[in-house]
């Protein structure tokens, strides 16, 4: 193997880490490969150094595309020999995909050849077959195969089954081939690796062969097989997932509230939702749900219902105004500072407000709304009873609240004149 240059992104360190040596026992040692292309790399450390090297899966390597290599302190030093990197590239690159970079200790050896130079290599440990399947399990491997296996009819999976998955018909492969998109964590070889069954992931044809070994348990044994208790270590990989993705969504919520609060101080201090959504990045529909979010947070009321409803009668016919001035939505958006989807909302409550009878259909609903929140049922249940979208229940909502205003006014303005 030559030396493959990585393109900018082909790696991206991930926040979180997990050591290898921490969950697993080594089933012995060997010297990595490549050491030869990296002496000046491992020319820096001390012979028996003991180092943290880190996994790294290099998918647009030239030479192989399941390629491993092995990087100290930000510099690769030397590679998983092929045949394992076959069956660990797509682990790794799954554990990247959770957020971990996935490190091994190691340690570097030095030695002199027969013209007396130094030479330089790195012994790794060896793990057995159970550390590498658990720590397919732990990250999903099984369940993303799956997800392929789901996506052949039923013929093609008896296709894959023949020669036990390790040389299946080549229709399949082909189909699996040219769907190979849709599972990227999956990584097939190049043209130059051979036929299509020696470029097929590694893990394509396991999970085959364990299933059909399954298979013939549960019938010798007239019994459904049942999977073994799952191992401290799968435990362990498991809840280390959970507790990194307990910890991005609070961090999400902390952004949530830390960019509600700055939107909130924005748009009292009379900055408008579009220049709010300038300064803080987001869309001005995503300004307009911070701020509902943060006042409801913090327990505000933002109008009395009458008000409220009167402030949307009022911002709908402003809109409307703008469309029969000539202006589209986007300018109307940007006269009003609000988003597209927005205005587009205010333009069909304008015309509503201004003739309901001219939308049956709306204002039926609408009315149904009403008698089912007479009859007492919660606002969920109505909701549910109403039988259309979300959005169109919520809209019927405002509707009530725009036909109860309405009623009020007429019934005032004739009381006046009486």
């Amino acid at each position: 193997m030559g030396e493959h240059t990585r393109k900018p992104g082909e790696y991206v360190k991930p926040g979180g880490r997990i050591v290898l040596d921490d969950y697993c026992r080594a089933d012995g040692e060997y010297y990595a490969s490549g050491a030869y292309y990296f002496q000046k790399a491992l020319s820096r450390f001390e012979d028996g150094q003991r180092v943290e090297a880190e996994l790294v899966p290099e998918p647009f390597n030239r030479w192989d595309a399941r390629a491993v290599a092995y990087d100290v302190q930000g510099q690769r030093v030397a590679y998983l020999p092929a045949t394992s990197a076959k069956m660990w590239h797509d682990v790794v690159r799954a554990w990247n995909e959770a957020g971990y970079a996935v490190y091994v200790g190691a340690e570097v050896n030095r030695w002199g050849d027969d013209e007396g130079e130094a030479r330089f290599g790195l012994t790794a440990p060896k793990w057995d077959w159970q550390t590498l399947l658990d720590l397919a399990e732990a990250v999903g491997l099984r369940t993303a195969w799956g997800a392929v296996m789901d996506g052949l009819s039923e013929k093609q999976r008896r296709l894959m089954r023949e020669d036990g998955g390790y040389t299946p018909n080549d229709s399949v492969l082909k189909v699996l081939l040219k769907q190979q998109e849709q599972h990227p964590i999956f990584r097939w070889g190049w043209k130059s690796d051979g036929d299509l069954s020696e470029r097929m992931p590694f893990w394509y044809g396991y999970f085959v062969r364990e299933e059909m070994w399954e298979e013939e348990r549960a019938e010798r044994d007239h019994r459904r097989f049942a999977r073994s208790v799952k191992s401290s270590l799968l435990r362990a990989f498991k809840d280390e997932i959970r507790r990194r993705k307990e910890w991005e969504r609070e961090q999400a919520r902390l952004l949530r509230e830390q960019q509600g609060a700055q939107a909130l101080r924005l748009q009292d201090e009379g900055v408008r939702i579009r220049d709010i959504a300038a300064e803080l990045d987001l869309t001005p529909k995503q300004v307009e749900s911070l701020l509902y979010r943060a006042r409801k947070a913090a327990g505000a009321t933002l109008q009395r219902n009458d008000d409220l409803q009167k402030e949307r009668r009022r911002a709908a016919a402003e809109a409307l105004h703008h469309k029969r001035a000539g202006l589209a939505r986007a300018e109307i958006a940007r006269v009003m500072g609000r988003s597209v989807e927005s205005v587009k909302d205010l333009l069909q409550d304008a015309v509503f407000y201004e003739a309901p009878e001219a939308y049956p259909e709306r204002l039926e609903l609408a009315r149904r709304c009403a008698e089912l929140r007479g009859a007492g049922l919660a606002k969920g249940a109505v909701l549910e009873e109403l039988g259309v979208t979300r959005a169109r229940a919520l809209r019927a909502f405002r509707d009530v609240a725009f036909l109860d205003s309405r009623a009020r006014d007429g019934e005032e303005a004739a009381t006046s004149s009486a």
